[in-house]
């Protein structure tokens, strides 16, 4: 690989480049996202989940709670464009919901308003009248997320399907045994879940295939799903598709959430009685994202490398032997460059709150600084969080790389522009992260994670964590393709790659559920002082 460039790849030794990039902001992003789309190509996943902890006094954790359900509810559409992040602000009088979404937030904020208007409603009667509230308002939910539910609804049908069509050989292959008592239990195990799957499978009615997950979600079919999936799944690789026990599992939990999330937010309103009282909703209108990174004469390998280290490192060029190799056994250049392929980038909705409320110096509503969000934290967000001054934490996150993320756009990279500044340090750090991510993947051997899916299902497993726990919910960046790069490079141990063998593809293909939705992770954020 000594010519001057790969073939519908990236330059790797270019004879001549072009201009100088002068706009200290277009270096500042250029530098950034050559870093992420690198990361990207080695691996989408950069660490394992990290769960929601609502590990404060009884009081805060129901108002955490409440304003994580609000989120939830509000999130209409399967996928990222109607991602919600909710802050609530305490001023004199009143408390101000302020909310933001990806994409939706007019339709997202009429419905909040219709949410806390029926909430502040409901009282609380003994007896019918409560049930009658409750139900009301789940339905008036589940109507809101149609087009939520109904993905689910699909997704759910397909993995019961492929459940079916395995349990039925496994009868099959058993009535035709002299069996033990163990495989008799085994087979009448497989009977009922039979029947259970077809159940699950044909409700037409929304808000009642709702209500049966959820009143199923902790059933000992369902943990049945779950000990088939676990056992299905043992011993495989990274790459190996999904159980399809644990696909309906997932599902399962999803829907259930619908009736869980309104349940809970009726629990929560007598805590929250003070705020329904006196409150507004403040719509946050999305910033303008960065400019699209552009894909330049100085977007090849030698100037990325001159870009991470200094002159002569040793470290430089071992990195630069190692992403060779994995380009020629994975192709990451050519995954690299197809990040460059001119889409439009977004603010995610946890950042417009976060941004909203540091720049207006607004306040936390009991001195809590939370920001409720639909979706876990993807990792860009996560970095950022982690590096504003605004000293907020994230609570959870699916530590996965989004391509299109973008900071807010500044008009002007100005050294007398406190914004700017902030962000120019942001991004930097950011940057640094990313590029040690590189070097420890390569050089010190690090695999890449297993593929996980963004959000949680919200069945509580009483044995601790699972991987049962999560969602799956893809995206048009989530690859079509999960990753599969455990290579790493050794310097001066080039024969660790002499008898590798790689498929051509860095990613092997998934039993997704065929659909291709802009998911955008969101956040929850808890502050400390």
């Amino acid at each position: 690989m000594t010519s001057a460039s790969l073939k519908g790849s990236l330059e790797i030794d270019p004879n001549r480049v072009g201009r100088p990039r002068f706009d200290p902001y277009q270096r500042l992003l250029g530098r950034f996202y050559e870093q992420l789309f690198l990361l990207h190509a080695l691996g989408q996943t950069r660490g394992s989940h990290t769960p929601l902890s609502f590990d404060v006094d009884v009081r805060q954790a129901k108002s955490r709670r409440f304003l994580q359900n609000l989120c939830y509810i509000c999130d209409f559409r399967k996928g990222g464009s109607t991602c919600t992040a909710i802050g609530l602000e305490e001023l004199d009088t009143y408390y101000n919901f302020c909310v933001a979404s990806n994409r939706e937030t007019d339709k997202i904020v009429a419905f909040l308003h219709t949410a806390l208007d029926t909430l502040r409603a409901i009282t609380h009667p003994v007896g019918t009248g409560h049930v009658y509230s409750e139900s009301q308002f789940a339905t008036r939910c589940i109507k809101f997320a149609s087009e939520r539910v109904d993905e689910e609804k699909r997704c759910l049908r397909r993995y019961a399907k492929d459940c079916l069509s395995k349990l039925s050989g496994h009868i099959a292959a058993s009535g035709k045994l002299t069996i033990s008592l163990f495989s008799r239990i085994n087979r009448s195990n497989s009977l009922d879940l039979v029947a259970w799957l077809n159940t699950a499978m044909n409700f037409d009615d929304n808000f009642a295939l709702c209500n049966f997950a959820h009143d199923n979600r902790h059933s000992s079919l369902v943990k049945e799903l779950e000990r088939r999936g676990v056992k299905e799944e043992t011993g495989l690789n990274p790459t190996s598709k999904r159980s399809c026990f644990i696909m309906m599992r997932h599902y399962i939990g999803r829907l259930a959430h619908h009736i869980r999330a309104s349940s809970e937010l009726i629990q929560d309103t007598e805590e929250l009685r003070h705020v329904l009282d006196n409150y507004a909703v403040c719509p946050i209108y999305a910033p303008p994202a960065v400019p699209t990174p552009i894909c330049d004469s100085h977007v090849n390998l030698r100037g990325i490398l001159n870009r991470m280290f200094k002159k002569n490192s040793e470290d430089k060029d071992s990195l630069k032997e190692g992403l060779l190799h994995l380009h020629k056994v994975a192709g990451i250049f050519d995954t690299f460059i197809r990040q460059y392929n001119g889409s439009t980038l977004e603010v995610h909705a946890e950042l417009q709150v976060l941004e909203y409320f540091w720049k207006l110096r607004k306040t936390f509503a009991g001195e809590d600084r939370f920001i409720a969000c639909s979706k876990p934290a993807c990792f860009c967000c996560e970095l950022y969080f982690k590096y504003h001054p605004a000293r907020v934490m994230v609570s959870s996150s699916h530590r996965k790389i989004w391509t299109k993320w973008s900071p807010p756009n500044v008009e002007q990279l100005d050294r007398k522009c406190p914004t700017a500044m902030q962000q120019r340090n942001i991004v930097n750090k950011m940057t640094e992260t990313l590029r040690e991510q590189v070097f420890s993947h390569v050089i010190q051997c690090v695999p890449s994670k297993r593929w996980h899916p963004d959000s949680i299902t919200n069945i509580t497993d009483t044995r601790g964590p699972s991987f049962g726990s999560y969602s799956l919910e893809i995206s048009d960046e989530t690859p079509g393709t999960l990753p599969s790069i455990v290579l790493g490079f050794q310097r001066n141990r080039r024969a660790i790659f002499t008898n590798t063998e790689v498929s051509g593809n860095i990613d092997t293909a998934p039993d997704f559920d065929g659909i291709s939705d802009p998911e955008n992770g969101g956040v929850s954020l808890s502050g400390y002082t």
